[in-house]
Order: C-alpha cells, then sequence, then structure tokens
C-alpha cells in the first residue's frame, strides 16, 4: 500500500518519502520466489525511526511493499529486471548474485509489478511535491534510507554531487544530523538514487538522500533470522534524528 501522511502539525516547507522500509508482498506475486518472501531484507524500521515527520508538518509518503516487488527508486526506463542494485524489478541480489525468483519473469509480469507500486509511489510524491509548492515558493525533499553494509558514519548525505539540492540546503540537512552527534558524511558511496536524481532539474525543489546507518540503531551483528535485528540504540536514535528533522524544518522555513 501506498500511503500518504498529512501534516499534522503547522504545515512547512519539506517532503519526505521513506521507499524501503515496507516488507509487503503479495502472496499472488510470491509463487515463483526461490525462498519465503521473510528472506527479503529492507531498510529495517526506517518507516518507525521516522514517523514523527507529520507532527513536524512534513507531508510523508511511504509504502508498505518490499522494494523486491518493484523498487521505487530505479530508473523504469532504465534496466528492469537484473541485479538489486541497479533494477526496478530485482532478479538477484548480494555479491553473490542469489536469485530471487525460479524462473524469469516475463515482461507482462515486470510491467505489472511496476504498475502496482512504482507508478503509485511516484504518482504521490509528484503530488506532494506540487501541493507544497502551491503554499511554499521553494521546498525541500528528503528521500530517507538506511544501510547495513560495513562503512563508517552514521549518516551519509547524497545531493548527487551537488546537483540536486543548492549548497546552503545540503549545508542545513549535514549541520542539522551532524548538530545530534551523529557522524554525517557527504557524497561517500551513497550520492543519491534515481528518486534524487529526477528532481535534480526542478529549479524550486532542493532533493537531498538520507542514508542512516543500520549499526548505529540494529545489534546486526546478533542478526540471525529473518525477522528484524534486534534493536541496538533505537531509541537514542530516534530521539537524535527528531531533532535533527526539526532543525531541518525549523531552516527550510526560514530560507
Amino acid at each position: 500500500m501506498i500511503s500518504v501522511l498529512e501534516p499534522t502539525g503547522a504545515v512547512v516547507p519539506v517532503v519526505a518519502c521513506v521507499p524501503h522500509g515496507g516488507r509487503d508482498y503479495p502472496r499472488d506475486l510470491a509463487q515463483d520466489l526461490a525462498f519465503g518472501p521473510e528472506v527479503l531484507w529492507a531498510d529495517w524500521l526506517t518507516r518507525e525511526l521516522y514517523d514523527f515527520l507529520p507532527e513536524l508538518g512534513i507531508t510523508t509518503v511511504t509504502t508498505s511493499f518490499s522494494r523486491f516487488v518493484a523498487d521505487v527508486n530505479r530508473n523504469p526506463d532504465g534496466m528492469r529486471h537484473g541485479p538489486l542494485s541497479t533494477s526496478v524489478v530485482a532478479d538477484s541480489f548480494g555479491s553473490a548474485r542469489r536469485p530471487i525468483y525460479r524462473r524469469r519473469l516475463t515482461e507482462d509480469e515486470i510491467k505489472y509489478r511496476i504498475q502496482l507500486v512504482h507508478e503509485p509511489f511516484h504518482r504521490a510524491l509528484d503530488q506532494a511535491v506540487a501541493g507544497r509548492l502551491h503554499d511554499f515558493p521553494r521546498i525541500l525533499l528528503l528521500d530517507l534510507h538506511s544501510f547495513g553494509v560495513a562503512m563508517d558514519g552514521d549518516i551519509i548525505v547524497g545531493d548527487r554531487n551537488g546537483r540536486s539540492a543548492r549548497p546552503e540546503a545540503t549545508r542545513l540537512v549535514t549541520e542539522a544530523y551532524g548538530g545530534t552527534g551523529l557522524d554525517v558524511r557527504l557524497n561517500q558511496r551513497y550520492i543519491g538514487g534515481w528518486t534524487v536524481g529526477r528532481f535534480a532539474a526542478h529549479d524550486q525543489v532542493d532533493a537531498i538522500q538520507v542514508e542512516l546507518n543500520q549499526r548505529s540503531y540494529l545489534k546486526l551483528e546478533d542478526h540471525r533470522s529473518t525477522a528484524p535485528p534486534p534493536k541496538g540504540h533505537y531509541d537514542r536514535v530516534k530521539r537524535q534524528l527528531r531533532t535533527a528533522v526539526q532543525a531541518i524544518r525549523d531552516g527550510a522555513a526560514r530560507s
């Protein structure tokens, strides 16, 4: 399901999306999976970590669908059925290219998944952006993710190497997260995916991807099952995220 969470607080010129926190995989689409859908990992608990966004006046677009049904942060006009890192409907994942399906999906099956997940997500996101631009001359778009690979830093901010946001917007986001004590890196591996990239030419939108290191709030070393990993410093990190986003909200409202 695609959800648009409208602000419950005073509306601000910020839109957020949380694209990879869902784990739902429709039963009728799971018949040809090579394993149970519970094996498919996610941006663990990102929807829960950022559930305060509407309270801060931020319009938020999210989805309960697993990114393995269709990845909304991939180009639907690019590779359609290949590695997870590049394809809108992945056929494999991991460095070993572990197959996701027992057979290759047909073009009609791929198209259906895109129509089910990808198209409505971006339709909702475009409507949210247009709605806020009706109220404000300029907005900030936050594309919120998490990562589990072994890398330094708590937060990686990506602005497509300066192409998707003005320097002052990137500085606002970077300093807001860093001001909470989180270790922030800029354009380190994660420079911003397709969602941020497609807003790069928009002269009224600063689009920035924010990647949160799962090791900051989960015990990944204790992850031995297909359920989400045990929580680590989850509550502390959630407080830090809220403080950071409050600062971003206030800065965006002043600009």
